[in-house]
């Protein structure tokens, strides 16, 4: 029997129709509708279907935390802020060790060094634990695209330091609270996991709506 998926921990006990795999029954219990997008028709929501829908108070948690942190976004940066908290929710399934603190060391570290960059000075600002460190470079990789030709393309300059500066606000926030030690990580997951595509060619902006 292998391990759940969503805490890498426990042993998967419960076949889960939204991921296709199974999961076991803690994270079935906590994450449903919050990270794991349930159907309708799951046999594990059975008569507490309704009691789950929404999850008012995660929700209005998560506005709190990262809302005011982007009022002051184009609508392109809080493409790429949102665009983020997509990939770090993967990055997190492939790192269960990572946490806010580390997070908050590595935006804090590329935030730096693209400022640097943007003033013309090529200079790598290393941060201060060697985890965050790695965790810099993976964070670079979540605002990069690659073309039909395999190019990479970044964003302006400007436009990422807005948006790890926002980042970083948002963490501050929930270090404050106290919360836990990956509080940001698992607002970031919900917030993802409540994100729909657009399918139109020409993208709309993206609100994190109450």
């Amino acid at each position: 029997m292998a391990n759940c998926p969503l805490c890498r921990q426990r042993k998967g006990k419960r076949a889960c129709p939204a991921k296709g795999t199974e999961i076991c029954s803690q994270c079935c219990g906590t994450k449903r509708r919050v990270e794991i997008a349930c159907p309708e028709d799951c046999v594990w929501l059975g008569a507490h279907a309704s009691a789950w829908e929404g999850r008012e108070t995660e929700r209005a948690r998560d506005v709190r935390r990262l809302a005011p942190h982007l009022q002051g976004l184009s609508e392109a940066q809080a493409r790429l802020f949102f665009l983020a908290l997509v990939g770090l929710s993967g990055l997190r399934a492939r790192r269960p060790e990572l946490s806010d603190h580390l997070m908050h060391e590595a935006v804090t570290a590329l935030r730096k060094t693209v400022e640097t960059r943007e003033r013309g000075i090529l200079y790598e600002h290393p941060a201060q634990d060697a985890r965050a460190q790695g965790l810099v470079y993976e964070l670079r990789g979540l605002f990069e695209a690659k073309d039909a030709s395999g190019t990479a393309h970044a964003p302006d300059d400007r436009d990422l330091v807005a948006v790890l500066n926002s980042l970083q606000a948002s963490l501050d926030e929930c270090l404050r609270e106290q919360a836990g030690p990956t509080s940001f990580l698992e607002t970031a997951a919900r917030v993802a996991g409540r994100a729909v595509p657009d399918s139109r060619p020409a993208p709309r902006p993206l609100i994190v709506q109450p």
